[in-house]
């Protein structure tokens, strides 16, 4: 440059396409294999890219691209360098077309590999390698008319000779080029393999004759490409004639038996069913593995993978849809080609929208949008219009996304569900799509057709006639593709639909009348469900129903066990790696030998002290920022002696435990002093339990029979889990589980580290606080392989016999019962007279010791107490006499006077003994449910698991959570405790929803309804931070549903003890690493593994485990499908024999899942299976309680029930369509 500044020379950073293939398996046994992942070519980019601009190179050169994926990586790569360092290099692109076929060597042609990189605009793309200038010039000729920048090629010179050299002189090339600048193809000439000095010396002097190629004005239209390009030109005149058909039936929410294979592990069967949707005419494949059986990252990176291999589905582009936005980026870090992503929304607000967006970009991916945000899902015309609007403004004007990739997806909503709200959601769909279009120019409409007649499931015809309505609607008003059954939409031409059918179906459609939906199912009664839209049959005037005759009859009993059976394994109790301390067993020893007494109140003996703010700053807080009179537990700091001298007086009248001064002593409680600080909260603990310690060990040497104990008091804190603050707003609470259990487990380490023997848990107002406490607690000793005493202390805070939180005695036993606490009692709120019976109620049902310190009677007008040592006494005497206690004490305005007449009264009583407590499933909501089964009626006693508050199991409920409606919400919880839902299944499982967010403020704002939150919740989700999110709300003994086997043993381990630690009983759903168990065998062999590790590696009881044996569904026409029932209904029986005490649950909708749209035959088939589940063993399932209730086996139509039964125990191999049949 230097030499002749009129001719500046320029450095390209040559980036190769490195040695491996990201769309090229290098196994032939494994197409899905790949040797390098996206993540790590990206990488390996990054560096060579940052080391070649520290070398001062002027342009990148991605080249000799033979894989387009790897490609996208070195531009994925760039472009993130750019944006980190704020500058723009020019960057060119030059492809390798490996022979005459046009493709590169993953497959793509020439132009497709271009709708895959122009995202990257680069200055100029080309081709290099591998051909000659004669086999390549129609290759340059395409790129040169579809790409819109320079276009350059440098050849090989010529092809290898059979000693791979090159013989092609330099002017023999030159005339072989000519023809590239002669038609003004090119920008830029070279060469490549073989080429030498004198080659380009010869090019050089060539083109300096010829003018450079103009680029050509390229329409701007949405450029997609597989191995082929889909160059999507939209017909203004016709848009049904030119709308992309995006293949719905490789998504699991589309297909069960695609669901079935990608559970199954079965990629060849999902990948038949993606190959047969491409001949039947779908120009987009979509691809979703959106299920919590699924690991969607896995499943999205194999199944893609897989596709790639396979020439005739990958010549289509593929739609990466998922709801979560790490599994679409697996699925685009696979695809060479230009996808669609489906789909990214303004729901979580702008930052993340366009960071999504942005990595979409990245990616060059056109992108869908959901008519979604901040406030929700948009269901009106002018919702749909304005967020479309704002979105598009936010991804054209800030991320940069060319209009033509951007598609809106304005919701299209079930239309006759029979609510008014829901009439004009068609109507609202097809205005918004002509609106939006209009006012975002150039942007696409999109939307999942099937939506629209969901209410219709079950009836063919009017069905496919309402997509076919719809889609002809639709694309008038401007949409331009939509996820559907290719061969379906293609065939029910909307001028062939049936015209009395069409009639109806457009009233509802486009909201003609009031009635439309209600004259709709009058006519739809009428038709042959499985009929087509275009030949509709009438039900009118066919004889006599005359079923099939059966075929290969089996008139075995099929549910009968076999004989002999197996011996019923032996497990290893449980052995925990966690010792119990020196003490544990002295005062266990002491528990059985005597009734024994804890020390009256430290509160009301310190007022007696008359202390005054100088008392409690002592030096350390002379000059506090607040004031800290009242602040008792700072006083074994600041007047240790005082506190000192009040144990020794409790200790001198007879007590055997003293309760540290730290009833306060967190950091959640210390904050009212602005004593929070670690190490002032680690202090007062701490000092707490050494002047206690110190007290004790005196008196224990003075005499040694009668050995002293220290208690390390844990108070409720002074904040609620489980009541809100705020009475505008049951759902807020102002702390949260975490950081209650982090400020208990700071006091726990800080009490011990002084001294304590027992851990003391006292004066619960609130479960869940307890809970809390109980799980810091039981973390501490995981930790520290050491086990303390733990006495567990609720307050019944008046004579409706409940804590503060609403639960009963009872409730708050079996909430707290899997602590395991060595005694378990109550204190304050009541005097000892009111107290006695739900001691006595605490007696009967807890197997542990049982304590009582309550005040010395109710307080006065004053706030003091005036009953006497004496009067106390007598008082509490009944507790003694009736044998309920094993310890007794007091709680406010209790003196020495008065622990020194109980230390006299207990002398002459034998203590408690614990009852043999049945072992049962013990669960809580307000209320005690206290599962008992009757192995002669389990149906008798069947639970009934609320399915409505499940986003699976009611559209309605879905939609008020997504619409953050949960008042509406709250009353489909409360309708269907009303109906006899013994339990409540909540699930937040969806796309749409933020599941941790979500569950927690439904579960919050039930537990402020004491007519739902009385019975138990189950805490259903296939995420486990979900599951943890719900436990962490609920003070009741919960079901967690569900974790397995799938991810390996340690992980199922790690949930297991989670669970445990929260106290909750736990469905395992019969999935391991192998997949979903569907035979007998299966079922029953992953089932006993389970239980083997839960009962003698976690340490669960046999009766808090619940086995989900995987109810599927049968009828699908599948001849593998006939026994699922039956194999369900065996394996509960055998899981229940060799689990002795566990318990069997499922989804019982499941069952009839092919029978949607005919009532009469689901329900019968949910009775019918309840029925033979439960003389199996079965004891509860996720039902609608009220039908189950109706629908009583004994009143179920006899003729239905024997079609249902043929079906349900597999008794002839035509059942499936006999069944169908009659139910048409």
């Amino acid at each position: 440059t230097a030499k002749d500044p009129s001719k500046p020379r320029f450095v390209c950073g040559a980036i190769g396409p490195t040695n491996r293939t990201l769309s090229v398996s290098p196994s032939v046994e494994n197409p899905a294999f790949r040797n390098v992942t996206f993540d790590e070519v990206v990488a390996a980019y990054t560096v060579q890219i940052d080391s070649l601009v520290a070398g001062g190179v002027d342009v990148l050169l991605v080249e000799t691209i033979f894989d387009t994926l790897n490609a996208k990586a070195a531009l994925y790569a760039i472009e993130q360098y750019f944006a980190t360092k704020g500058v723009r290099f020019p960057v060119f692109v030059s492809g390798t077309i490996v022979d005459n076929s046009g493709r590169t060597l993953s497959g793509q042609t020439n132009e497709a590999f271009w709708n895959s990189v122009q995202h990257a605009k680069p200055l100029a793309i080309g081709l290099n390698c591998a051909l000659g200038a004669s086999d390549m010039i129609g290759y340059i000729e395409n790129l040169s008319n579809c790409c819109d920048c320079y276009v350059f090629a440098y050849p090989n010179a010529g092809l290898p000779n059979c000693m791979g050299g090159y013989d092609q002189t330099g002017k023999e090339m030159k005339e072989e080029v000519r023809p590239f600048v002669e038609r003004g193809l090119v920008n830029m000439l070279g060469g490549c393999c073989g080429t030498w000095f004198d080659h380009i010396e010869e090019i050089a002097d060539l083109v300096k004759d010829y003018e450079p190629r103009k680029p050509p004005t390229v329409e701007g239209l949405m450029r997609l490409s597989g191995l082929e390009p889909l160059n999507y030109t939209p017909d203004e005149k016709n848009m049904r004639g030119t709308f992309l058909n995006v293949g719905e039936r490789c998504n699991v929410a589309g297909s069960i038996m695609y669901k079935k294979a990608i559970v199954d592990g079965n990629y060849e069967k999902a990948l038949g069913i993606a190959r047969k949707q491409v001949e039947q005419g779908a120009d987009v494949l979509d691809i979703n593995m959106d299920d919590g059986l699924i690991d969607g990252v896995s499943a999205m990176t194999k199944f893609v993978n897989l596709l790639i291999s396979e020439p005739d589905v990958s010549k289509v582009p593929f739609m990466i849809d998922s709801s979560k936005f790490h599994v679409v980026e697996a699925g685009l870090k696979c695809a060479q080609g230009k996808c669609i992503v489906n789909s990214i929304s303004l729901k979580e607000g702008e930052e993340a929208f366009k960071h999504h967006a942005s990595i979409c970009k990245y990616h060059g991916a056109s992108v869908v949008v959901m008519a979604f945000d901040e406030e929700g899902q948009a269901a009106t015309f002018e919702d749909k219009v304005r967020i479309c609007q704002r979105a598009f403004r936010i991804l054209v004007e800030e991320v940069g996304f060319a209009p033509y990739d951007v598609i809106f997806d304005p919701n299209i909503l079930t239309v006759g569900t029979g609510l008014a709200e829901h009439n004009n959601y068609a109507v609202d769909f097809i205005r918004a799509t002509r609106e939006i279009k209009r006012v975002c120019p150039g942007c696409k409409i999109s939307g999942g057709v099937s939506n629209i007649a969901f209410s219709f499931r079950g009836n063919e015809a009017v069905r496919r006639c309402f997509h076919s309505a719809f889609l002809y609607h639709a694309c008038k008003a401007g949409m331009d593709m939509g996820i559907v059954n290719a061969a379906q939409v293609k065939a029910d031409a909307y001028d062939k639909l049936d015209k009395e059918l069409l009639g109806y179906v457009e009233d509802v459609l486009l909201n003609k009348c009031d009635n439309a939906t209600e004259r709709m199912l009058e006519y739809a009664a009428t038709l042959e469900p499985k009929c087509k839209p275009t030949a509709v049959v009438k039900k009118g005037g066919v004889p006599a129903f005359t079923p099939s005759p059966k075929v290969n009859v089996r008139d075995y009993d099929s549910l009968v066990p076999p004989d002999p059976l197996d011996p019923v394994p032996i497990y290893k109790p449980f052995e925990s790696s966690i010792q119990p301390t020196a003490n544990y067993g002295v005062i266990d020893k002491l528990f059985k030998e005597r009734i024994l007494v804890i020390d009256g109140a430290m509160g009301t003996s310190i007022q007696k002290y008359k202390l005054d703010e100088p008392d409690f700053q002592g030096e350390r807080y002379a000059n506090h920022s607040h004031p800290l009179k009242g602040n008792n537990d700072i006083l074994v700091i600041t007047r240790p002696d005082i506190i000192s001298e009040i144990h020794s007086k409790f200790l001198e009248v007879g007590a055997d435990f003293i309760e540290t001064n730290t009833f306060s002593g967190t950091s959640i409680a210390q904050a009212d002093y602005e004593l929070q600080a670690e190490e002032e909260v680690y202090l007062i603990n701490k000092k707490a339990a050494e002047i206690a310690k110190e007290c004790c060990k005196k008196f224990t040497a003075k005499d040694p029979s009668k050995p002293r104990f220290v208690c390390g008091a844990i108070g409720p804190t002074n904040r609620t889990l489980s009541v809100s603050p705020s009475v505008e707003n049951p759902a807020f609470r102002n702390v949260t589980f975490d950081e209650v259990v982090a400020a208990y487990t700071v006091q726990i380490d800080s009490l011990v580290a002084g001294g304590v023997d027992v851990l003391l848990v006292e004066t619960i107002f609130d479960t869940l606080n307890a809970k809390a406490a109980l799980y810091a607690i039981e973390q501490y000793f995981a930790t520290k392989g050491v086990r303390f005493p733990v006495f567990v202390s609720g307050t019944i805070v008046d004579n409706s016999g409940r804590t503060l939180s609403g639960q009963t005695n009872e409730a708050f036993w079996n909430s707290v019962q899997h602590a395991k606490p060595l005694a378990i009692g109550l204190n304050c709120a009541l005097g000892a007279s009111d107290m006695i019976g739900y001691i006595e109620n605490l007696s009967n049902c807890c197997d542990c010791y049982v304590f009582a310190y309550p005040n010395a009677g109710l307080p006065n007008c004053m706030g003091g107490y005036d009953q006497t040592g004496k009067e106390m006494k007598e008082e509490v005497r009944p507790f003694v006499e009736r044998g309920l206690v094993n310890m007794l004490g007091g709680c406010c305005g209790t003196w020495f006077d008065h622990i020194e007449e109980i230390a006299d009264l207990v002398k002459d009583y034998e203590p408690r003994k614990p009852p043999t407590v049945e072992g049962l499933m013990r669960l809580s909501g307000l209320e005690p449910l206290n599962y008992t089964p009757d192995e002669k009626n389990m149906r008798g006693t069947f639970l009934n698991v609320g399915e409505r508050c499940n986003v699976a199991g009611s559209i309605m409920y879905k939609k008020a959570i997504v619409d953050g409606n949960y008042e509406k919400a709250l009353g489909i919880a409360r309708k269907q405790v009303e109906q006899g839902a013994d339990v409540l299944d909540i699930n937040m499982d969806d796309g749409l929803i933020d599941g941790v967010s979500a569950m927690t403020k439904f579960v919050n704002l039930l537990i402020s309804e004491p007519d739902v939150s009385k019975v138990p919740f189950m805490i259903d989700s296939s995420k486990f931070h979900v599951v943890e999110a719900g436990l962490k709300c609920a003070q009741g003994k919960c079901i967690v549903n569900s974790i397995s086997l799938k991810e390996g043993e340690e992980a199922f381990k790690h949930h297991a003890s989670i669970c445990k630690y929260h106290g909750a009983s736990v469905v395992v759903m019969a999935f391991d690493e192998e997949g979903q168990a569907a035979t007998f065998e299966d079922k029953v062999r992953i089932c006993q593994r389970a239980f083997r590790i839960l009962v003698e590696e976690v340490g669960f009881a046999p009766y808090d485990v619940i086995f989900d044996p995987n109810i599927l569904t049968v009828g699908t026409g599948l001849a593998e499908h006939n026994n699922y029932a039956v194999d369900f209904i065996r394996a509960t029986r055998e899981i229940k024999r060799v689990c002795p005490g566990c318990k069997i649950s499922g989804g019982v909708s499941n069952i009839a899942f092919s029978f949607r749209g005919n009532e009469a035959v689901r329900r019968c088939f949910h009775s019918a299976f309840l029925y033979h589940a439960c003389k199996a063993g079965m004891d509860m399932g996720i039902v609608n309680a009220a039908q189950v209730k109706a629908d009583a086996y004994d009143k179920l139509d006899k003729e239905l029930l024997g079609y249902v039964e043929d079906v349900l125990l597999n008794k002839c191999d035509n059942a499936t369509e006999r069944m169908l049949e009659y139910a048409a």
